[in-house]
């Protein structure tokens, strides 16, 4: 888990900045050619943001680095600006930057592909209410493609949801990855009830676990299923002793479920949440104040 968190902060800040320097010290011959790998850099820095995980890396971090990349890419613009676009009838372009192109064609696919398939295309999202209270909370897991939420591969889980929060500087945990869940911004936030239905399952009694230590032999932990408007919601990995309802309670609308956790297959405090067809089987996509949310949504309570 150390390793995976190290390649996260590698991607979203050592990447950025190396496309940063890229730019910075970009003098080409001919503004066709600067004008390639400025793309090129540009759309890899645009999937970087898209599918970072900015809760960890930090939000203001995310800023910054946008604020120095579009410097050096200014800076260079500045240096290009005057520059033909090829310096003889025999010398193109294109036939310098071969990798480079190839590069932007495959990388230019896959960020069509997120922008349309996972963030722009809406598959019939049902409007819930936001489940947690006072905070800044950040989607670390959302959407309806791999690449944004590794939980998509499961049916019953394509749109699931994991939700963790923000302090003041943009972080989710006081350190990169601490043991004690207690460190973690959104451990003992209240979970409310986002629609107004009948409990049908309610779980307590399971240890909140020490990060990164997981329990997958009962995967959703402490956690609560509700039925509303025709769907069974789950909220998973809640905190030992905090569950406030029973099965066959009616709850509405910002009623107070429990409280966010780290019991179950976890591998840190976060709120888990997923919405399934009964009928079918199927994940349904879920919207809050009218967003559909995916990887690095953010809301404010």
């Amino acid at each position: 888990m150390t390793a995976l968190v190290f390649l996260m902060l590698v991607i979203c800040i050592v990447l950025p900045l190396g496309f940063a320097w890229r730019l910075w010290c970009l003098d080409e011959p001919t503004f066709l050619g600067w004008l390639i790998i400025l793309t090129d850099s540009l759309v890899w820095v645009a999937l970087i943001m898209i599918l970072g995980r900015w809760d960890m890396s930090g939000l203001w971090t995310r800023l910054a680095l946008i604020a120095i990349i579009a410097f050096a890419a200014l800076s260079s613009l500045h240096r290009h600006t005057r520059r033909p676009w090829r310096i003889a009838e025999n010398m193109s372009p294109w036939h310098h930057h071969i990798p480079t192109l190839i590069s932007l064609a495959l990388f230019g696919t896959v960020f069509l592909y997120v922008l349309v398939a996972g963030l722009f295309i809406q598959h019939d999202p049902r409007p819930l209410a936001f489940p947690l209270e006072s905070g800044r909370f950040v989607v670390s897991q959302g959407g309806g493609i791999g690449l944004l939420n590794y939980h998509s591969h499961h049916r019953a889980q394509r749109y699931a949801l994991d939700i963790t929060a923000v302090n003041a500087a943009g972080f989710r945990a006081s350190g990169l990855l601490p043991e004690d869940p207690a460190r973690y911004v959104i451990f003992g936030k209240r979970v409310l009830s986002p629609c107004a239905g009948t409990v049908i399952a309610a779980s307590d009694g399971l240890p909140d676990l020490r990060p990164p230590t997981r329990d997958r032999d009962n995967l959703a932990g402490n956690h609560v299923v509700l039925s509303c408007h025709g769907l069974d919601i789950l909220l998973a990995h809640l905190r030992r002793g905090t569950i406030a309802v029973e099965p066959g309670a009616r709850v509405r609308v910002g009623e107070l479920l429990g409280e966010v956790g780290n019991s179950g297959n976890t591998t840190e405090p976060h709120l888990h949440l997923h919405a399934v067809d009964p009928e079918t089987g199927a994940g349904v996509q879920m919207a809050f104040d009218g967003v559909v949310p995916v990887r690095n949504t953010d809301f404010r309570r």
